[in-house]
């Protein structure tokens, strides 16, 4: 489990604050007195640290503890560099310090909160009666007061855990925060340059850190290299010399250079980061072998966010990459502000959708789409994108020409079958997604049938008498249908077809339905297109149910005060009580896992229109006789 880093202290209750211990991550387990003791990246430490072995097997219960193998001080301060000194002259005193217990005795704790877990681990070490094992201790609350403690007694930081949290093994949580002191950051040596002057061997270290599957230069590193640390570099690097530069971009140096291949871990300190993205006055601390390169990134604090019912944290950074389906989607501006009043960024709207990715991919799968873009939040210019421009889009984009008789002309649209190119979309200030009603293959034939429900100057309770009045109709025929908010001012019903009917046949079944409850709603509904007159009426439209026309997806955000989102209702709520203001991105994912995916049967289902057609014909010859 690990630790996102934030940018200040605070104090909380129902968390805990711990001392950031400042060595190599090992977890240690323990099987009839056998001990495996390794890294995150599972390298063994049992060679290296065999003092820490042997009073781990004094442990008389069989467990799985996470800890930190540390050198501590008189004032119980750990030092990355004295850890590493301790290589080489064996001086020092060596304690592995224990945190958490993950196991004990055949019972898999991970699922018990934190407190438990800590409480149980405390007894255990004190039982095992050995200082090179010493308990990691907390203290509830006051994060502030052992923050003050870190920084007089020079601690690399503090962490902040949630008490009640469970273990997530390999996950980055927000359940556990640490807060920085000093600065130090992990980087990969990349090459080594020349030495000057009286120095021998090596000049400075050339670093750089792995971001978007490959290595960016963050500057050099002389400082905290003594001689012995030069002979002990100098000689894991010979092995790995080679010819070609580790950067794809062309690199600045003050001397000769000698590259190396790009797999030694190292950690510096450093005073701060550039505007260009180097280090300044980065010194080198020691080899970090317990962690691999690929897990070598620029790590920046985190805004921390405090609300009365929780913390959690956002990122300061404008632009962030993520790895979807194998792809590297580079998300950038993520703190633009998209809605005001609320405060909500571009960021967060893209938390959104990958939260609910799988729940809405199944509605955009083969579907052209029409991107509803918002550069400059809610508030500013937008405009629709159907047309994509194919030249700058990512190879792994998928996109389909379509001919379009407006513009005599091939309209590449966006098909949206992942959640790559999902976060891609919604990064080009896409807000809404508005899908066709029809699949890539049978581009003529709907999967369903829409009636949109749009009030002009008329009450909503007006919208659901008019939505109850159509589920009326179309239960009186036996045809099954769905319900869901537009997310702006009305409501969306749809008739499932199976792909079954073309356009014209779906567009003149949704007319009829229309022109019924408009029969039977004289006072309150139109299905004139006219807004002058249809005021004061809630306009049923029929007319959406044509090739190439789209509809908000359900689960789509609206770019309307609330972030509100299209959201699949039960029947049963659609009633007096029904206000499209509750349904939001903040709770439309908590409103899935306790409702389910109320659409989940709409893609597959199918309606008979033909035996309704013919009853309808039927009734009509009767009227007439």
């Amino acid at each position: 489990m690990l630790a996102t880093l934030v940018n200040e202290v605070f104090d909380r209750e129902g968390w805990l604050f711990e001392t950031k211990w400042d060595g190599y991550r090992a977890i240690a387990s323990v099987q009839d007195h056998q001990v495996a003791l390794y890294s995150r990246n599972q390298l063994s430490f049992n060679k290296d640290y065999p003092t820490i072995v042997s009073a781990v097997e004094k442990i008389s219960h069989n467990v799985v503890l996470d800890g930190e193998i540390v050198i501590l001080d008189k004032h119980k301060t750990s030092s990355f560099q004295a850890l590493q000194n301790f290589k080489n002259t064996g001086k020092g005193n060596l304690v592995y310090v224990v945190f958490d217990l993950l196991h004990l005795d055949g019972h898999e704790l991970q699922e018990m909160p934190l407190i438990e877990r800590k409480s149980l681990l405390e007894d255990l070490v004190k039982n095992t009666n050995d200082k090179r094992i010493q308990y990691s201790s907390h203290i509830l609350t006051k994060g502030s007061t052992l923050f003050k403690k870190a920084t007089q007694y020079a601690w690399e930081g503090i962490l902040a855990k949630k008490a009640d949290s469970t273990y997530e093994e390999g996950v980055r949580t927000l359940s556990w925060l640490k807060m920085k002191i000093v600065n130090q950051q992990e980087a990969v040596i990349c090459g080594y340059t020349a030495p000057r002057g009286s120095r021998k061997k090596i000049g400075a270290l050339v670093l750089g850190i792995y971001e978007q599957g490959k290595f960016r230069y963050i500057g050099h590193c002389g400082g905290g290299l003594n001689e012995n640390t030069i002979d002990t570099l100098f000689t894991k690097m010979q092995p790995l010399k080679q010819r070609s530069s580790p950067f794809q971009e062309k690199i600045k140096t003050n001397m000769p250079v000698t590259w190396v291949k790009p797999v030694l871990v190292c950690e510096v300190k450093f005073s701060s980061w550039t505007e260009g993205g180097n280090l300044r006055q980065p010194i080198f601390l020691g080899l970090r072998e317990d962690k691999p390169t690929k897990d070598v990134h620029h790590e920046t604090a985190k805004k921390l966010v405090m609300t009365k019912e929780k913390v959690s944290a956002k990122a300061t950074e404008t632009d962030r990459t993520l790895k979807l389906n194998g792809k590297q989607v580079v998300l950038t501006n993520q703190q633009k502000i998209y809605w005001p009043a609320e405060k909500i960024t571009k960021g967060q709207l893209i938390d959104y959708y990958l939260s609910i990715a799988q729940y809405l991919l199944p509605h955009l799968k083969d579907r052209p789409l029409s991107l509803h873009r918002f550069p400059n939040g809610i508030q500013g210019l937008s405009f629709y994108q159907k047309d994509m421009d194919v030249e700058h889009l990512p190879d792994w984009i998928k996109s389909m020409p379509l001919y379009s008789e407006s513009t005599n002309k091939n309209v590449d649209y966006l098909i949206c079958n992942n959640e790559a190119t999902l976060a891609y979309m919604i990064n080009l200030g896409c807000i809404e997604v508005n899908p066709w009603l029809a699949r890539t293959k049978q581009l003529d034939n709907p999967d369903y049938i829409v009636l949109d429900l749009d009030p002009e100057d008329i009450s909503f309770k007006a919208v659901v008498e008019t939505a109850l009045c159509i589920r009326e109709v179309l239960d009186g025929f036996k045809i099954s249908n769905y319900c869901k908010t537009s997310g702006a001012t009305g409501l969306h019903i749809y008739i499932p077809t199976g792909a079954k009917y073309d356009f014209d046949a779906c567009r003149l079944f949704a007319e009829y339905v229309a022109r019924e409850t408009q029969r039977q709603l004289k006072t309150t509904t139109s299905i004139i297109r006219t807004k002058a007159k249809r005021k004061k009426k809630v306009y049923i439209d029929f007319l959406q149910n044509r090739r190439g026309q789209t509809v908000a997806a359900p689960y789509a955000v609206r770019p309307k005060p609330g972030a509100t989102v299209s959201t699949p209702l039960l029947w049963e709520e659609v009633n007096s009580q029904l206000n499209i203001k509750d349904y939001h991105i903040w709770n439309t994912l908590d409103r899935i896992k306790e409702k389910g995916e109320l659409w989940e049967s709409v893609q597959g289902e199918k309606n008979d229109l033909r035996k309704v057609i013919r009853q309808i014909e039927k009734d009509n010859r009767k009227d007439m006789e």
